[in-house]
């Protein structure tokens, strides 16, 4: 029986096609890829912008000042710390002093601290910072003014900071005061220091161990009682940021 003959083997001459359309294949992906990244999609940024501003804020919650988290505005832009996060207090009460006032001149005006801050003053103790009982509190009552409130809450920051003993003393002037609230000067002494001392640690998150509340009445003037403007200076709030172990009673 005769072989039948083998057929040769019909050469493609059209393989070139497949390479050219993955080529086109992929020239078109590239400029898809390019006119994708030059449509600037509003939405999708502001998506992109807010989620990283999310975890720098989970950042901040567990490593930024103290435990405490960044505030962020309305348009959820975040609002820098009024001072720094990390402030060094120095080692000397005089060098905490300054950056005490360093720091109040950041976070208050003039007219503020002058209404405010009777006298910023260090000795062996550690730093005390001398508010007005009558700009914070309203006559013979131990609840926040407004504005009151406003002026501790910025203080509060710099105690906090601080890392220092907060030891909070209540002053008054010798008038005697009798109302339903308070017998004697002694109860509102004790009982406007122990509210800033309480706004302390449940505002600004200062741990109780390093807070002291310690009423004297008018029993410390640094003025006269006998004039009015002797009696406004003896009714004030002095806090003191405690260098040491030092007991300052």
């Amino acid at each position: 029986m005769a072989k039948r003959k083998r057929h040769e083997e019909h050469e493609n001459h059209e393989r070139w096609l497949v390479s050219y359309a993955d080529f086109i294949t992929l020239l078109f992906a590239f400029f898809t890829v390019l006119y994708a990244t030059s449509q600037k999609d509003i939405s999708k940024a502001r998506e992109f912008e807010q989620s990283i501003r999310r975890s720098f804020r989970v950042f901040l919650d567990f490593g930024g000042v103290q435990g405490g988290h960044t505030a962020f505005d309305e348009n959820d832009k975040p609002i820098p710390p009024p001072i720094d996060l990390y402030p060094s207090m120095g080692n000397s009460a005089s060098e905490m002093e300054d950056k005490v006032r360093q720091m109040l001149d950041k976070l208050m005006g003039d007219s503020e601290k002058n209404e405010f801050i009777s006298d910023i003053h260090h000795d062996s103790i550690g730093v005390a910072i001398a508010l007005a009982s009558s700009a914070l509190f309203p006559s013979g009552s131990d609840q926040f003014s407004e504005k009151g409130l406003k002026a501790i809450s910025k203080i509060g920051a710099i105690l906090k900071a601080s890392g220092k003993k907060i030891i909070v003393q209540g002053h008054t002037d010798n008038q005697p005061i009798n109302t339903e609230r308070f017998a004697s000067n002694w109860e509102l002494s004790a009982a406007r220091a122990t509210r800033i001392v309480r706004y302390l640690s449940s505002r600004h998150n200062i741990q109780g161990d390093r807070l002291v509340a310690v009423a004297y009445a008018d029993q410390k003037p640094i003025a006269s009682n006998d004039t009015k403007e002797g009696r406004s200076k003896n009714r004030r709030i002095e806090i003191m940021m405690a260098m040491g172990e030092k007991n300052p009673f």
